[in-house]
This record gives structure tokens, C-alpha cells and sequence, in this order.
């Protein structure tokens, strides 16, 4: 009966560990549920930026003055995603989210995506059945800055297939790291570059995963 007793208690004193992590980590949201659907054939919306300011960002021994360049929303399908846990800017900018938006879901299965060292890359066997050039000017890789905790905590829920609404700020990043050694990040400010400096690296203050909004 003792073992029974213990083993009881165990199992209640797990549960309520587990639960007790679970509130630590889940993010806080909001479900829209007679929302509109996300328009994902919507190009993105770029304009003047306000006169904000953002407080300088610590992390660690890390300083990070950011700059907003342009206010901007991006809705679209997450083709590819990838946390980063190492590396510059890692700190700040923990996840990448590669986002699709116009009449690219035609071309999508005929796609393979990659994603390292905050580039994404793609690939595909079946040229003839895929624009190309159409593809990347609708299609962009972006570093995302969580404006607080429950941000940073839900970027880790977005799955592949996902539609997205991401709201916030073009920015410009100057960091300082525990030697004093500088460094910028320059967001782009057009969809249509590609290769180095053609990322776009938004502030996010608010993020919508399918019906789940977090602020």
C-alpha cells in the first residue's frame, strides 16, 4: 500500500511540474475564431516609419540599439523556418522565418528550401514548372526581433504551411558586444533584391498564426 501511495504521489508531484513548466513556456494568445482568413495574396505593406523609439535591448554583456526604418506587415505561408541558438545576433533575433505571399502555393511542392547561416536557399528538379523570377520577388527571408518574452516565445510555434500576419518595423541594428566591438545589421527596404543584404529584419509587436494572435 506504501509503494502505492508513493508512486500516487509521484505521478501527482510530476504532473504538477510539468504543468507548472508548461505555464512557464506557453505563450499568452488570443484565438480569433470567426476571423477573417489571412490573405496570403496580399503583397507586403511598407510605410513611413513614426516617430518611435525602441528602448536599447540588453541581453547579457550585449547591447542593441535599434533603428525602425519603415513601419510593415507581411501576411503569407511559412515555407521554411529555423531557430538560431548560436551565432551574431542570435540574442536578438532568435528565429528566421522564410515567407511566400501572391500565386506562389502553385509552385511551393516543387520547391525544397534550406536554411543556414541566416540565409534560406531553394532548389528545385522541375524548372519548367516553376517562375522562377516570380517566385523571388514574392518570397523573402526574414530575421524577426520579438518586441517582449511572450513574442519570443511564441515565434516557436509557427509550423511549416502556417499563415502568418506579421506587424511591426523595418529596422536597422547597431549592437555592442562585451569588448565594445561594433556592429550593423541593415534591414532591406525592397522585396525585390535577392542574395546578401536582401533579408528583411522586422521588430515584431505583433504576431498572428493562423487564428492565434500574440501581442
Amino acid at each position: 500500500m506504501k509503494d502505492v501511495i508513493a508512486i500516487t504521489t509521484l505521478v501527482v508531484s510530476l504532473i504538477l511540474f510539468g504543468s507548472y513548466v508548461y505555464t512557464l513556456t506557453e505563450p499568452e494568445y488570443i484565438t480569433l475564431n470567426r476571423a477573417k482568413p489571412i490573405d496570403v495574396l496580399m503583397d507586403p505593406v511598407q510605410s513611413a516609419a513614426p516617430d518611435t523609439i525602441i528602448p536599447i535591448i540588453h541581453r547579457g554583456k550585449e547591447r542593441y540599439t535599434i533603428i525602425p526604418q519603415k513601419r510593415y506587415q507581411l501576411s503569407g505561408i511559412v515555407v521554411s523556418y529555423r531557430r538560431y541558438r548560436r551565432g551574431w545576433m542570435h540574442n536578438l533575433s532568435p528565429w528566421d522565418y522564410t515567407v511566400s505571399w501572391g500565386n506562389t502555393q502553385q509552385y511551393l511542392p516543387y520547391v525544397k528550401f534550406d536554411q543556414i547561416v541566416r540565409f534560406c536557399l531553394f532548389s528545385t528538379k522541375h524548372p519548367e514548372k516553376v517562375d522562377i523570377s516570380y517566385l523571388e520577388s514574392h518570397i523573402a527571408n526574414n530575421h524577426l526581433i520579438p518586441a517582449n518574452n511572450n513574442l519570443r516565445k511564441a515565434m516557436g510555434r509557427v509550423k511549416k504551411k502556417d499563415q502568418v500576419l506579421i506587424d511591426g518595423f523595418l529596422v536597422n541594428v547597431i549592437s555592442t558586444d562585451r569588448k565594445n566591438r561594433i556592429g550593423n545589421w541593415t534591414s532591406s527596404l525592397t522585396r525585390e533584391d535577392t542574395g546578401n543584404g536582401a533579408c528583411e529584419i522586422i521588430y515584431v509587436t505583433r504576431l498572428r498564426i493562423n487564428n492565434d494572435v500574440y501581442e
